[in-house]
């Protein structure tokens, strides 16, 4: 089966005066991944997701999204249904007085029936774990909310892939452990989940890492490997979650329990069943 997303030799940079945000990016991403895009600051990540739903277009280079190519004037509205983004501030992305007229908005723009749109409500609404907020003014909702609203109104137009572009990082936790839910249901029923962060924990979550540096991938991976290499990430002043840290930690001083764990609670068990004593 060919790749869902196929980028090729991307460049892309915002004036001619300017260095080129993405130099030489070649990436793929295949049906029913949940790939989390990982990097430093300015190192290309959320241009690159807007190239996938064409939003912005590359210099040079192919982007491909279901075997449509995303510069061809014909192919946008289509590619647009077919990725959905959900962005940082989830206030910037309601454009209704209540929940359901939000939903209902990008419905009606893509000329969807009225039977047809109210049943895409209900729907869209239950997976994202709204249904009793729809009559709500989206401004009144908790953050969490918001973006489970934002969800909602994405889920509606049925694609085939999401891009969340640190749509977690104006959370409290609580809101941030609503969306990682809804964001692993989603993948679970097959939704393609493309999730830029800067929060290694929610990587994690995700099947794949790919990591990007000056505007091209540095490291592409699956979760389980790229975290095997904690120093990568150290140099790079990212911060590990706490159980990853106990773990280098304990590997310094010749501690060696095989593979780092990538779950506290699998870290535990290993730790207590261990004959090292500690």
């Amino acid at each position: 089966m060919p790749p869902l997303i196929h980028c090729e030799h991307l460049y892309f940079r915002y004036r001619e005066e300017q260095d080129f945000i993405l130099q030489d990016l070649c990436l793929q991403i295949n049906q029913g991944e949940w790939v989390a895009l990982l990097g430093t600051n300015g190192s290309g990540k959320s241009t690159f997701a807007r190239m996938l739903n064409a939003l912005l277009q590359p210099e040079s280079g192919t982007v491909m999204v279901r075997g449509l190519q995303a510069d061809k004037e014909e192919n946008i509205w289509q590619i647009r249904q077919t990725v959905g983004m959900v962005f940082q501030n989830p206030d910037h992305q309601f454009v209704a007085a209540t929940v359901r007229d939000d939903i209902a908005f990008g419905l009606e723009n893509a000329g969807i029936p009225r039977q047809e749109m109210l049943d895409r409500i209900e729907e869209a609404s239950e997976r994202a774990g709204i249904e009793d907020m729809l009559f709500a003014e989206p401004h009144r909702l908790s953050g969490g909310q918001k973006q489970r609203a934002a969800i909602a109104g994405i889920l509606a137009l049925r694609p085939e892939i999401m891009i969340f572009d640190e749509a977690t990082s104006m959370l409290d936790p609580k809101g941030r452990g609503e969306v990682m839910q809804t964001m692993a249901e989603l993948n679970q029923s097959g939704i393609t989940i493309i999730m830029i962060t800067h929060e290694l924990e929610e990587a994690l979550k995700a099947s794949r890492v790919v990591f990007m540096e000056q505007g091209k991938t540095s490291r592409d991976q699956p979760t389980y490997d790229f975290f095997q290499a904690p120093d990568f990430l150290l140099s790079r002043s990212f911060t590990l979650p706490y159980f990853l840290r106990m773990q280098v930690a304990l590997q310094a001083q010749g501690v060696h329990l095989g593979d780092l764990s990538l779950s506290e609670h699998e870290w535990v068990e290993r730790l207590c069943t261990s004959p090292f004593k500690i």
